[in-house]
């Protein structure tokens, strides 16, 4: 670790420390990861995690966070959102973002509240805060923290500190929610929602290391990293079999690869 990445990393611990007690609002994603595991390390059983689970959340992330969590040795709650009842979430709006961060921000107060933490803090990274992030906004009026982006800590420097407290995860791929494969304004519905989620997991077991399978109409179209999209060529036939059963009546796959908010 460089001299300047071991002074931002001591900067985030500080960080951590002043806040006495932390509930981290967790996905399982390397960032939220990172996150627990340091504040665990810096305030013990001070420290915990709550992972949201909605229909929005894969299922294989899920499954993989709550993995980590048990591996970690972290404390961890776990609350369902009921997000999609909301009808200005549900629209799809531009703001969607907003809405879905107002309510998290509610069953991770209601949680630390119950358990006494003092604070809420989330992964968000110094690489996050540009461009249209309306959650980030959301997120510090709620009073949610960013340690990391106290301490300018980078998504480099995730990877790096992750890497030190052997977090086999360090590569992991970023992830999002479901609701960013669908168009604004473009109903949320739960059962378009699995979907899609079942059409990624046919793209992750073909072996591509990042998917997103954006939805237009009744076209899926595939983002993929280039090393994937070889793969996912070679197994092309069998690929639309399964969204074709899935009721996709084309499927596509995006020749610019993976593009993270692609559709924003």
């Amino acid at each position: 670790m460089t001299e300047r990445r071991q002074e931002r990393y001591t900067h985030l611990r500080a960080a951590i420390r002043d806040k006495k007690s932390l509930l981290v609002s967790y996905s399982g994603g390397i960032d939220s990861t990172v996150l627990a595991v340091v504040a665990r390390d810096v305030l013990g059983n001070n420290a915990a995690c709550c992972l949201i689970v909605s229909p929005l959340l894969p299922l294989r992330e899920e499954k993989a966070a709550r993995a980590i969590a048990a591996r970690e040795e972290l404390q961890l709650f776990v609350r369902e959102s009921a997000i999609l009842e909301k009808p200005e979430f549900r629209m799809n709006p531009k703001n969607r973002c907003a809405v879905c961060k107002q309510e998290s921000a509610r069953i991770l107060r209601e949680v630390a509240d119950e358990h006494a933490f003092a604070s809420i803090a989330d992964g968000t990274n110094a690489d996050d805060i540009a461009g249209y992030r309306p959650g980030y906004q959301t997120g510090l009026a709620a009073g949610i923290t960013h340690p990391f982006v106290e301490a300018g800590i980078t998504k480099d420097d995730i990877r790096a500190i992750a890497k030190m407290h052997s977090i086999p995860e360090y590569a992991k791929p970023s992830a999002s929610c479901l609701a960013t494969r669908i168009t604004y304004g473009e109903c949320l519905d739960p059962q378009l929602l699995a979907r899609i989620s079942r059409a990624e997991e046919v793209i992750v077991a073909a072996g591509a290391r990042q998917v997103r399978v954006r939805v237009h109409a009744d076209v899926a179209r595939i983002e993929t990293d280039p090393e994937s999209a070889e793969r996912i060529f070679v197994l092309r036939d069998a690929i639309s079999r399964a969204f074709h059963t899935l009721g996709f009546r084309h499927v596509t796959l995006d020749l610019d690869g993976f593009k993270s908010g692609s559709m924003d």
